[in-house]
């Protein structure tokens, strides 16, 4: 996926992680970039052609910019050091949920959703697992989805003790009507950015996160009381 000049640029970046020296490897930067937009660009080719609501995403926009935010941070460090791409038909920037890639000394992962909407959002999403049940349920019991994401990620920070206003705890659903973020992932090792084979891995493993994701984003853009009940819309 990265060449091995790319990797030891993040390797020595980590090591001098500060301006004077990123300033001195600017061309290697570059290239690093440009591997990054063309593994942007092969990925979100391979989910176009699954997933029509990716039709307007252009790979620039699954970039993430390397400059951290160290505005509120004690941890003053000016640039990352992991690989990250978001694919969203609204850009990694947006509101939507999307697909997502990331690589890391620490932790390495593949997988989608999105991470802890604010409230009107979660609301919204809450809404529409309880109203559409059954159909979240078959989504997230597919084979192909279940052989990648067994279920979705539990984290404590990330799920209430107590059912969320509204709800009780006899609802069938009250397991993810608990969540504050919703996301699928699977592991990954770091040591897979090197590998040629992994672009077509990730593609493999982002394909089955198709209907979840629609799923969500149809919650995200909905009236918070729809009118009508919506037929599910991977049967229609």
């Amino acid at each position: 996926m990265l060449s091995e000049e790319s990797l030891i640029f993040l390797e020595k970046l980590r090591q001098n992680n500060h301006k004077e020296w990123f300033a001195q490897h600017r061309d290697a930067y570059e290239q690093y970039r440009r591997e990054l937009l063309s593994a942007a660009e092969y990925i979100l080719n391979s989910l176009k052609s699954n997933d029509p609501e990716l039709a307007n995403t252009k790979p620039v926009q699954c970039l993430f910019r390397i400059n951290r935010d160290i505005r509120f941070s004690a941890d003053k460090r000016p640039y990352k050091t992991h690989v990250s791409l978001g694919f969203a038909p609204d850009g990694r920037k947006g509101d939507l949920a999307g697909y997502y890639v990331h690589f890391d000394l620490e932790e390495s992962f593949v997988g989608g959703g999105v991470y802890m909407p604010p409230a009107d959002v979660l609301k919204k999403i809450r809404n529409d697992i309880d109203l559409y049940w059954e159909e979240f349920s078959e989504i997230l019991n597919d084979e192909k989805f279940k052989a990648i994401y067994p279920d979705l990620d539990f984290e404590e920070l990330w799920t209430l003790t107590r059912p969320p206003k509204g709800y009780d705890e006899s609802n069938p659903a009250i397991k993810y009507l608990k969540l504050k973020s919703f996301t699928a992932t699977h592991s990954l090792n770091y040591s897979q950015l090197s590998d040629p084979d992994t672009l077509p891995m990730l593609v493999e493993h982002l394909l089955p996160l198709k209907h979840f994701i629609q799923f969500l984003n149809r919650a995200i853009q909905s009236d918070d009381e729809p009118d009508v009940i919506l037929k599910p819309f991977y049967k229609i």
